[in-house]
């Protein structure tokens, strides 16, 4: 037998040995390194692994055996398998946790417990009502899974169905669940006897004399396989015989029954090839690109998207294959819009890969693209990073500043830029970064020759005065001295002066577009009486209020309740104020959705839309707005920073910040950059002829920070040489490489003291880096735990090898000298944002 080492799509360390039965083998003479197999793991369960590497000499001793071989031949190439291994040990993360998240789901069946009830079994003692429901549901229903029965009952049913299976009521087994299923398409066949007898076939012909609707039917059918290139021994699809012979079903039920066709179910793509456009289209012809990894700074996104256009056309028309990656794919009904293009020049070479495909679709995109030898462009979102690409020419990051790249929240916390130049210098492809505003790290890369800084001269002032092309002139509303002189309603955020304008905007016959980069309807809810704010019960932060959904809402856990006549901590319904009694719960600042109300009540005859992470919270949901956007029927447009990349440019008359400290969220070191790279992209969007140049009101109640002086200055160049020199004088990225390492348990104590060693082994292991003492940060609780936070820094021009051994040496010493420590969770988040 022949022993395997398999990845196992778990958050655990290391791989997983099994021996492979030559039963197997045999089945699969193909069967190599990137091979999908079914493997069982722990007591029962059975997952799907990925096989890294495989010993024919090894000797075979206690290993559990390979249940089944998924493949005849590999689906992961091994450049792919290296790109896992790198970003696991980058990242430093565990090897399943790549798995996971790079693999659709519908390649990694998994196990599921399936109940189903003992026959002949008789209780002794009379069983509780729970216990009987169970019971009652499998005999009428049959074998299901524990998610089944639980949704068929409608609560919760680990004690009474531990008390069962005790009881040997209810017998368990491990299935393996298929999430993928081929889509089987209906074909017709003549029988085999008539196939290669001509003889025969005349035969059937005359013995057919009486049934003439079925003698036409079956030419019809021979017909059509000529007409497709195919003998008689070919395939026809059964909707294409029927459309040909029209109301003919009975007639080919009776040749089916006759034994002269014969059905059968064939596996059909699901993939669809782009239809060739009817209109013209122009691509700019670009210089060839010159450098390993170039940055495109351009200043319009029209010149910039013709660029990208350009160098994709390029490629593919050299045979070569490119990987187009974007912060965010949304499908408009536009003929004009950027994808649109894109599918357009790369015609049937097109993949999407993204969340607004189906499951399905990526599984089978996944399965042609990791053997495919002919050009290809693939679009897809920061999973795209993962798919297969064997003749990798040009990887393009489009926006590359977009924080929307780095995957934050599960491992592997990865950004998908950073894998991209990784797996480019591997496979000897090229890269392309653009942007219009332009991240400090890749600027700084840029400006000391690392990176090839392309500035094209067409954005010049020269170039666009000559153009007549202006961008709006920034305006500051001063809203704590408007508060101060109570020209602002109480409870309201929307100044007179941007009302009057946005009245006198849409009179001219152009659109509104208002920025509150803010979820929900209030950030907070406090009560007045006993000043105490109501909190998340698994988090450490406010509930926000979603009037749209009348609840309370957990940005962080999702927790949602409903928001609570009386104050949960004293009591308290009312308060008496100078104005008299008002409800004790407030609600306090203003998000998004209270805007809206805002603006529905001051301006009740226009249309409001609003664009938000709520109202494209499903795929039906951002189809219906962005047909909306399309027709172009709202005057208004409301957005946080999800507008920004929405077809909604044409014909913009007014742009307001409704406020600026939503826009600048939670200070720290990146957020005036993330804020003026939103600012100013949005003035570069807006780059008009002088007439038409919309205005552009920024509502703030500090009018006189540095950084709005810089943004009305506009000059993004200054701006971003400011902060980097400022992030050299404090040691932060670029400069420096961080490293931030969690603890997380429900034990304070333990976590507490893990922390501290943790830090210390760390230390000693680091000399000349810096690494914190832990700290408890903002978030102290999250989902139920609590955390703690060690900060580690690495100067740039450091290895990071040295680092990742030490982060893999001091974990080992915390398990050995606290073994309770494996009660908490600990990951690293390097590179983080």
């Amino acid at each position: 037998m022949i022993r395997v080492e398999v990845i196992i799509p778990l958050a655990l360390d290391g791989l997983f040995s099994y021996a492979v039965p030559e039963a197997l083998i045999s089945e699969a003479p193909g069967f190599s390194v990137g091979c999908r197999v079914v493997v069982p793991f722990g007591g029962k369960r059975y997952y799907t692994g990925v096989v890294f590497s495989l010993d024919k000499e090894a000797e075979i001793s206690a290993y559990k055996e390979v249940e089944q071989i998924l493949d005849a031949t590999p689906i992961i190439p091994e450049a792919t398998l290296k790109q896992w291994e790198w970003m696991a040990y980058y990242y430093a993360c565990p090897l399943g946790s790549i798995l996971r998240d790079a693999l659709p789901s519908g390649l990694l069946p998994e196990s599921k417990t399936m109940l189903s009830l003992v026959e002949g079994f008789e209780a002794e003692e009379a069983l509780p009502h729970a216990e009987l429901l169970i019971l009652d549901t499998l005999a009428e229903k049959g074998a299901m899974t524990t998610e089944q029965l639980e949704r068929l009952v409608g609560r919760r049913l680990t004690r009474p169905l531990l008390r069962l299976i005790e009881l040997g009521a209810v017998h368990t087994e491990e299935a393996l669940q298929p999430r993928y299923r081929p889509k089987l398409a209906r074909y017709l066949r003549l029988a085999p006897e008539y196939q290669e007898d001509e003889g025969a076939l005349s035969t059937l012909f005359d013995g057919l004399s009486r049934a003439p609707r079925q003698a036409e039917l079956l030419m019809a059918f021979l017909e059509a396989l000529r007409e497709t290139g195919q003998d008689h021994s070919g395939a026809l699809h059964r909707s294409v015989l029927l459309e040909a012979v029209p109301k003919s079903e009975a007639q080919l039920r009776a040749l089916i029954e006759k034994g002269i066709l014969e059905q059968v179910l064939e596996p059909v793509s699901r993939l669809r090839a782009v239809e060739p456009s009817s209109r013209e289209s122009s691509i700019a012809d670009v210089e060839p690109l010159t450098h390993p990894v170039t940055l495109y700074y351009g200043h319009t996104a029209e010149d910039k998207e013709r660029y990208i256009l350009g160098q994709i056309a390029a490629t593919l028309a050299c045979g070569g294959q490119v990987l187009y990656l974007t912060s965010s794919v949304h499908s408009v009904p536009s003929a004009a819009g950027f994808m649109q293009r894109l599918a357009e020049i790369a015609g049937a070479n097109y993949y999407p890969y993204h969340s607004l495909i189906g499951e399905a679709v990526r599984v089978e995109t996944y399965l042609r693209l990791s053997k495919l030898d002919s050009p290809a462009l693939v679009v897809g979102t920061r999973s795209a990073i993962y798919v297969p690409l064997p003749h990798l020419s040009l990887v393009i990051i489009d926006e590359e500043q977009e924080y929307l790249y780095k995957q934050q929240l599960v491992a592997p916390r990865y950004h998908a830029r950073d894998v991209a130049l990784w797996r480019a210098h591997q496979s000897g492809a090229q890269v392309l970064l653009t942007s219009l505003t332009p991240s400090a790290e890749v600027l700084f890369h840029a400006l000391r020759g690392k990176y090839q800084l392309l500035r094209p001269e067409s954005f010049s002032a020269e170039t666009a005065s000559q153009s007549q092309q202006v961008l709006p002139t920034i305006e500051l509303i001063d809203l704590k001295r408007l508060r101060q002189l109570r020209e602002v309603e109480w409870g309201h955020t929307l100044t007179p002066y941007l009302l009057e304008e946005i009245r006198s905007t849409i009179a001219r016959g152009k659109k509104v577009l208002l920025l509150q980069n803010r979820r929900g309807y209030a950030p907070y809810v406090t009560c007045d009486a006993c000043q105490t704010r109501l909190l998340c019960p698994n988090c450490d932060v406010s509930l926000t209020y979603h009037r749209t959904r009348a609840a309370l809402l957990c940005h962080y856990c999702g927790y949602t309740a409903a928001l609570p006549e009386a104050c949960p901590s004293c009591g308290a319904i009312e308060v008496m104020t100078k104005s008299g009694l008002r409800p004790a719960l407030r609600q306090v600042g203003y998000g998004i959705e209270r805007v809206e109300e805002e603006l529905k009540e001051k301006l009740p005859a226009y249309e409001v839309l609003r664009i938000d992470s709520d109202t494209f919270s499903s795929q039906k949901k951002r189809m219906e707005l962005l047909e909306q956007i399309e027709s172009g029927s709202a005057e208004i447009l409301l957005g946080t920073q999800l507008i920004r990349n929405q077809p909604i440019w044409e014909g913009i008359g007014l742009i307001a910040v409704v406020q600026l400290d939503a826009v600048l969220g939670v200070p720290d070191f990146r957020s005036e950059e993330r804020a003026y790279q939103l600012l100013h992209q949005l003035r570069l969007r807006s780059r008009a002829p002088r007439e038409d140049c919309p205005r552009y009101l920024i509502q703030t109640s500090s009018t006189e920070q540095a950084f709005i002086k810089a943004l009305q200055v506009g000059d993004y160049d200054t701006f971003i040489n400011e902060v980097l020199a400022e992030r050299e004088a404090t040691n932060f990225p670029p400069f420096t490489r961080l490293t931030h390492l969690w603890l997380r348990g429900k034990d304070k104590r333990l976590l507490a003291s893990a922390a501290l060693v943790l830090s210390q082994y760390l230390k000693g292991l680091l000399p000349n880096e810096r690494v914190t003492d832990p700290q408890i940060p903002d978030l102290a609780r999250l989902e139920g735990y609590y955390q703690r936070q060690i900060v580690i820094r690495r100067p740039f021009q450091q290895s990071y090898r040295e680092e990742r051994a030490a982060f893999a040496s001091a974990l080992q010493q915390l398990r050995l000298s606290m073994p309770e420590s494996k009660r908490l969770q600990i990951f690293f988040d390097v590179d983080p944002l």
